[in-house]
């Protein structure tokens, strides 16, 4: 998942969540730094940010595509090496984590804000999902408790560009309308594909 947490028009230094502790160290006190764009997963580098601090979330999430991404390295004639690391994983499944993640996401939703109609409209949704699509409850539970804190960081003024397929963008669009407002939506932007 990509987020950036841009301030001015600096260029901008990346930083792995992987190395998170590492980078912490290098700033008593923690806290974010402005002009930095991170990537890993949000969820443990928003917890650092302060509220209402981000002028821009880009978000690049898994797609739901049902797969799991590898980075095939490859040696100096193109052949692949057998040695590969995995990039992501898109595969989702309703285990008991999510089942977790799911049961506290309406008491989330109240603690970050969001009208209590939203919250429960989300349980209804959610039960009804679970008999029908669990792999696609796994993923928007995913992706509504990132899309949670993000709610909280962003500034007024701040965006949030979100970029999926249409695998889920639909149901993603929903949540999204409800976390920040359904008058909040500018505009979508889609791709033509040939």
């Amino acid at each position: 998942m990509l987020h950036a947490a841009l301030r001015g028009r600096n260029l901008l230094e990346i930083q792995s969540a992987q190395v998170r502790q590492r980078f912490w160290g290098f700033h008593a006190g923690g806290g974010v730094r402005m002009n930095r764009l991170y990537y890993g997963d949000c969820l443990t580098i928003m917890q650092d940010m302060p509220l209402g601090s981000v002028d821009l979330i880009y978000l690049d999430p898994p797609f739901n595509s049902n797969q799991d991404y590898n980075a095939i390295y490859k040696d100096e004639t193109g052949r692949p090496l057998p040695d590969q690391i995995e990039a992501f994983c898109d595969l989702w499944t309703l285990d008991a984590e999510r089942e977790r993640a799911i049961r506290s996401m309406p008491v989330l939703m109240r603690e970050a804000g969001v009208d209590d109609g939203i919250a429960e409209s989300w349980k209804i949704w959610m039960n009804a999902l679970r008999k029908t699509q669990p792999r696609l409850l796994a993923y928007l539970s995913y992706m509504t408790e990132r899309l949670l804190p993000m709610r909280g960081i962003l500034k007024p003024t701040g965006s949030i560009y979100l970029h999926c397929d249409p695998t889920a963008s639909h149901c993603i669009k929903v949540m999204m309308d409800g976390i920040f407002g359904h008058r909040n939506f500018r505009n979508e932007i889609v791709w033509q594909r040939q």
